[in-house]
This record gives C-alpha cells, sequence and structure tokens, in this order.
C-alpha cells in the first residue's frame, strides 16, 4: 500500500483503510484490538466484521494510536482550543510557548496534527459510508453504523471549522489527484451538512446502547446540533436540541454526579453526567493524556510533564469559596530528593501576586497549575494510561442551556442553570452570597457565564470557542497578556487560526487568508 503523505490530499483516498488494518472491536468493558493484516485495498470492506473493525477505526482516529496516543482529544486538540485564551500557560520552548504568548505562526505544528487527524476521521467516515453499501448487513444495523460515522464526522467537521471557518468540505471518497486545492466552502454550507448528518444520527441512534460504551448516541447528536446552532447564535434552534438533551435527564439517561470530582475518578470510566468520551484502556489503547495534563515531581501521580499548564492568572479567578479551585496540584513537595544530602523535595508553591522570589532555596515557584481532572483517582498509574477524555457531559448542556435562556428570556430565565452547576461544585450561587450578586442585564449574565463555563470546563477543549461566541475572544485574552506584560495583540481577524503551513502552500485560497490570520 502507498505510504500515507501528510497532506491532506493524500489522506482522502487511502486513509480510512489505514485504520481497518490496525482496528480493534469494541466490547461492553474495554476495546480489544484486532489485527486485519491480511487485508487489501480490494477486499477490505468485504463482511461485516470489516465494517465494524472500520467503524472502531473511526472512533480511534479521534484519539490517534501510533504506539502511545497524544494527538486529537488525547491532548493535541487543547492547543487550539484552550490555549491561545487566558487558561493556557506553557513551560515547554517552541509552539506551545507561541500558542500560550500568542506569537504563533501558520508552522505551529498544532496547526499541521490537529487538521490532519480531523480530516483523518473524515477520510475514514466517507470511505465505510460509501463501501458499507456493498456490504450484505441487516438495513437495522446498517443504518446504525452510518449514523455513528456521519456523526463523527459532523463533530469533526465542528472542530475544523471551530478552528478554521472555511474548510474543504469532502463527504466523498476521492481519488487523492482530484482533491488538490479542493475549494474552500463557507461555514455555513458545512453546517448544513454537519445538520443532516446529525439529524441521521438521531434517528438512528438509541438513546443509550445496551451492551458496548463509548459509542455515539442520539444524546451526542443531539448536543452537537444544539451547539452547531449556537455557534451561529440561532439560540431559537439551539432550544429545540439542548431541551431534547435535558429531556433525557428527565428520562434517566444522564444525571449529575452530586461530586464534580467523581466525574473524573479512574475508576468512573463512565459516569452518568457523560454524553460523548473517548474512553482508553492502559494495556490496549492507553494514552499520554496523564504524563501531559500531570503535575511536574508529585508523590501522588509521580513521572508527569505538567505540559499542558493552567495560567495563575485564570486559577486566580477562582473564588476562594469555589471548591473547584482546590482541584488542582500546587503547595506540594516533591517526590525527587532536592539534593543528596537530604530526602525532602522541593517544595511546590504557589506565589502570591507579583511576588517574584522564592522564601527559601528549598521552594520552586510553579508558573503555572496542572489540572487534576486527568490523573484524580488514578486506578492503573502507569506510563500509557485508561483516562476518559469527556466531549461532551450534562454540565456543559445546562451551562448551554442558561445561555439559549439568556439570550431568548433574560438572565433570570439563565439564572437556575447557572446556579445548578455552581451549586454542585459547591460553590455559591448567584444571590446567595454578597460577592455574587444575581446578574440584572444580559450583558451581565454573558460575562457570569464566560466565567463559570471556564471554571466548569477548563481544559475540556471548549474556552477559545467559547469566548469567540459570547463576543469576549478579544477582550478576555488581551487582558491575559496586560497581566502577563505582554502586548495586546489579539484581533477579531484571530478568531480563525492561519491554515497549516503544508496545506496552504498548496491551496490559493488558503494561502492568500493567512496573512490577516496571523498575530501582529
Amino acid at each position: 500500500m502507498n505510504k500515507i503523505k501528510t497532506n491532506i490530499k493524500y489522506m482522502l483516498g487511502i486513509a480510512g483503510l489505514a485504520s481497518i488494518l490496525t482496528g480493534s472491536l469494541q466490547s461492553c468493558t474495554k476495546l480489544e484490538p484486532k489485527l486485519y493484516s491480511d487485508l487489501t485495498t480490494k477486499n477490505a470492506y468485504s463482511t461485516e466484521s470489516d465494517i465494524n473493525a472500520a467503524l472502531t477505526g473511526i472512533y480511534t482516529s479521534l484519539s490517534p494510536y501510533p504506539g502511545d496516543a497524544y494527538l486529537y482529544y488525547a491532548g493535541y486538540l487543547v492547543m487550539i482550543t484552550d490555549y491561545a485564551t487566558d487558561i493556557g500557560f506553557s513551560t515547554a520552548a517552541g509552539d506551545p510557548t507561541r500558542m500560550s504568548n500568542f506569537t504563533y505562526d501558520d508552522n505551529n505544528r498544532y496547526f499541521k496534527f490537529n487538521y490532519q487527524n480531523m480530516y483523518q476521521v473524515i477520510s475514514n467516515a466517507n470511505m465505510l459510508i460509501d463501501r458499507i453499501e456493498n456490504v450484505t448487513i441487516s438495513e437495522g444495523r446498517k443504518k446504525e453504523i452510518i449514523a455513528q460515522a456521519r456523526f463523527l464526522r459532523a463533530l469533526s467537521y465542528m472542530d475544523l471549522t471551530d478552528a478554521w471557518g472555511p474548510v474543504p468540505l469532502i463527504t466523498t471518497v476521492k481519488n487523492p489527484t482530484e482533491s488538490y486545492n479542493e475549494p474552500l466552502a463557507p461555514v455555513e454550507k458545512i453546517d448544513a451538512q454537519i445538520a443532516e448528518d446529525c439529524q441521521y444520527a438521531m434517528d438512528n441512534l438509541p438513546e443509550k446502547w445496551a451492551a458496548e460504551i463509548g459509542r455515539a448516541t442520539k444524546g451526542a447528536a443531539l448536543t452537537l446540533m444544539g451547539k452547531m446552532y449556537m455557534r451561529s447564535h440561532n439560540y431559537e434552534k439551539a432550544k429545540v436540541y439542548i431541551d431534547q438533551v435535558l429531556a433525557l435527564r428527565t428520562k434517566g439517561i444522564y444525571k449529575l454526579n452530586p461530586d464534580f470530582k467523581k466525574e473524573w475518578s479512574d475508576d468512573n470510566k463512565v459516569d452518568m453526567g457523560l454524553i460523548f468520551g473517548v474512553l482508553h484502556e492502559p494495556t490496549l489503547n492507553g494514552g499520554e493524556i496523564t504524563n501531559h495534563f500531570g503535575p511536574t515531581d508529585n508523590p501522588e501521580v509521580p513521572d508527569r510533564w505538567q505540559y499542558y499548564g493552567v495560567s495563575l492568572d485564570f486559577w486566580r479567578k477562582y473564588s476562594d469559596l469555589d471548591p473547584r479551585k482546590k482541584f488542582f496540584y500546587y503547595n506540594y513537595e516533591g517526590k525527587a530528593a532536592r539534593d543528596k544530602n537530604t530526602k525532602h523535595g522541593f517544595f511546590y508553591m504557589l506565589p502570591a501576586k507579583g511576588q517574584t522570589t522564592p522564601p527559601s532555596d528549598t521552594v520552586k515557584f510553579l508558573q503555572n497549575v496542572a489540572t487534576k481532572k486527568y490523573s484524580y483517582d488514578m486506578v492503573n498509574n502507569s506510563y500509557l494510561d485508561g483516562r476518559t477524555i469527556q466531549v461532551f457531559r450534562l454540565a456543559d448542556v445546562i451551562l448551554c442551556k442558561a445561555e439559549i435562556e439568556n439570550a431568548l428570556n433574560g438572565p433570570a430565565a439563565a439564572l437556575p442553570y447557572i446556579n445548578e452547576v455552581r451549586k454542585r461544585a459547591g460553590a455559591p450561587a448567584y444571590g446567595d452570597h454578597p460577592d455574587f450578586p444575581v446578574p440584572t442585564s444580559k450583558e451581565q449574565m454573558i460575562d457570569a457565564l464566560v466565567d463559570e463555563r471556564g471554571f466548569e470546563l477548563v481544559f475540556e477543549y471548549k474556552r477559545r470557542q467559547d469566548l469567540i461566541r459570547l463576543g469576549r475572544y478579544e477582550k478576555v485574552s488581551n487582558a491575559y497578556l496586560k497581566g502577563r506584560g505582554l502586548r495586546e495583540n489579539v484581533t477579531e481577524a484571530m478568531r480563525y487560526f492561519p491554515y497549516p503551513l503544508e496545506e496552504a502552500r498548496l491551496h490559493q485560497e488558503m494561502t492568500a487568508a493567512n496573512p490577516s490570520r496571523l498575530p501582529k
């Protein structure tokens, strides 16, 4: 088989097969790998088993596993969602720092790999949808499989358009030579495709799978549809779908865990608040999730990198009355001895605002903080972990409902929903504490939602699109840069990232668009 090149035009025709050749079948308890090493481009889609493997391959490409998962939803996505906002702060030189400092260019690897991985999902989905028509399979099962493929395709197109706006819209299997310089489709046209895919998924997916876990459901498709309409500020239509997700809660399909921390427990992989997520097993498809998000030199979760760190500026926005402020690693003694004369490690301390000198030579100031979301209640402390990545969850949907009600009916209608999430976390509700007066205008409620979505959904791949949708991207990002003593360079033109350099070199429209999207 030909080698898959890095450019998208080479992925469209043959990448789908690659997932089958290394696909895995999902059981009710774990991902069990099954190798199809004898398949070729000619016989790969001939049986129902092949189709099942291909479907699992699409799910797998949300969290690519080239030895250890760290791409797309396994970590890299955070760099184009929560970084380049007030949340992400990196101590790693190069591309990570450029993202958190808003000094990125079109050659940033996070643009390249996320773009490619998103189109990998789309390519795999297109291939399955095309080939399944030639396979003998029951009509009901066929619709279920197509519905999952279309949901995953829609999810990737949502991620693409969040980051880059107009992108090539490809829904069929194409010969690589036909995809050169594929025209950019307007976001409105891609939204129509997302809506069509989600509608098919809603019509053909169950509310809950009887045995299989980690599969897309009707609730996942409803959530994606609602979020797509929210992005374009069509709150009337968004309400239709978000309300249906909340109706599934009333029906008992979803439920908020009374302890927000338990949603992230390693022994609670499928919480009832989870609507759609990416599952991992340490010995089968484990990822480097805890490695990247976990704390530096910590005795509870040792040997992690704190590669994706939350900025101190954002962490300080939490009220001291909010228990979520403590759901980070800070003020602890390190595991490694600080020198050969002692068994004690350095003390990793949060500096007070403006404090620049540690109180002693045994103290190191933290430059950022690690979230506990991806290391809480570790069951298996292996290098490759089994963390669940929550793509959609109920708390997010409840806050979506608050945003919708505020837009349509004002802050009083939104108040019960934002307060529900705050009360579940143990934070003071608006109106119950003098520090949290009830928002009395739509603009005040938007500001409250900007804060609350950040506090609840930190490092869940939501921040950048939330700030853009709610009209606060430039204001919040520039305030963050100013607080760090950096130039306030965020403009409205930067709401879309530059297209990856390798793609732009082969695409005239991308080449023309990139200069205006770069930081000045």
